[in-house]
């Protein structure tokens, strides 16, 4: 796949205007943006900002603002999981602003999800309020039997889990544990409704929520729905999901005295070193 997308890039350079230009770009931009994400999951993170970047002038090029505003969305959130909320809430404000007049209603709720994360990651509590409360409301204003390929993977259980994970970050970073628990509403409320076939979205659930527990000081719950998560989770350790586990291997070292914490560490500890 890279080297279709290299070949592509170095046709591109040289293409002039015609009806196939830019379907072309747009080809391009989708390519690029497999490249990116495949880059993250693989831990390349210098290749996967690259080739966001290029799928963002692709599409523009392509003639698609909700395409970049997309891929821009999938960049912050990038960055955020590299701890820079800075420069992902600056891409977010860039794909708002440049998708605003052709953003459907549950794009311009994706877009207010990746608003609040970064507003999670500062501690803002007032403006993640906002954002968080923006993007329910503009996901309640689209048509639940429609398909919006540029936030396609937004549905309700990922917007209820999302925003779970979300709070959870908030509690942390604003030193306000209490906010934890709207944590474990929201990401219950995902599990309940969450696709029995997305297996991947379950494990980060269920690790999300497992976490929210550790913050509220509830280690054995938070144990529980490790072990439940773990089956599943190993499957893909050595990705996103593998960072979850070590997150909460991390977080749990506090509760480490208990037998039941130390057993469910030992069996992370298996997992994400295998």
């Amino acid at each position: 796949m890279l080297a279709q997308l290299n070949e592509l890039t170095d046709r591109l350079r040289d293409i002039g205007d015609g009806p196939n230009t830019q379907p072309a770009f747009l080809v391009g931009a989708e390519l690029a943006r497999i490249a990116a994400s495949m880059s993250w999951d693989s831990g390349l993170h210098l290749a996967a900002q690259r080739y966001y970047s290029l799928a963002v002038q692709f599409a523009k090029v392509g003639g698609d603002a909700t395409f970049a505003a997309s891929t821009l969305a999938a960049f912050a959130r990038h960055c955020f999981d590299l701890g820079q909320p800075g420069d992902g809430l600056e891409l977010v404000q860039l794909a708002q602003y440049g998708a605003r007049r052709a953003a459907s209603p549950r794009l311009r709720s994706l877009l207010a999800t990746r608003e609040a994360w970064a507003y999670a990651q500062t501690g803002s509590v007032q403006p993640f309020r906002r954002a968080a409360r923006l993007a329910e409301d503009h996901f309640a204003e689209d048509d639940p039997n429609g398909v919006d390929q540029n936030a396609h993977g937004l549905d309700v259980a990922e917007l209820y889990g999302v925003l779970g994970a979300r709070w959870r970050d908030l509690s942390v970073t604003s030193a306000q544990p209490q906010q934890a628990r709207h944590a474990q509403d929201y990401i219950g409320r995902a599990l309940v409704l969450r696709d029995p076939s997305f297996v991947r979205n379950r494990a980060f659930d269920l690790i999300g929520l497992a976490r929210a527990h550790l913050v509220t000081a509830e280690p054995d719950r938070s144990c529980e729905l490790i072990e439940s998560a773990l089956p599943i989770a190993a499957t893909w350790s050595s990705g996103r999901v593998g960072e979850k586990l070590r997150d909460f291997y991390r977080e749990s070292q506090r509760f480490g005295t208990s037998p039941k914490v130390r057993s469910t560490r030992d069996a992370v500890r298996d997992v994400i070193s295998a």
